[in-house]
């Protein structure tokens, strides 16, 4: 993997990082905030 390659991956990652937070902090209640957590744990793993 080159060094633009894992800069990429790190901006990338970064980026989810906080739109996750963004949209936790924006949550109305915490069934919703639940959600977001466990959709985000599935697809990221």
């Amino acid at each position: 993997m080159s060094m633009i390659e894992r800069f990429r991956s790190r901006r990338d990652a970064n980026r989810r990082a906080r739109a996750i937070e963004h949209a936790l902090r924006s949550a109305n209640s915490p069934a919703v905030r639940k959600e977001i957590l466990a959709i985000a744990q599935r697809y990221y793993g």
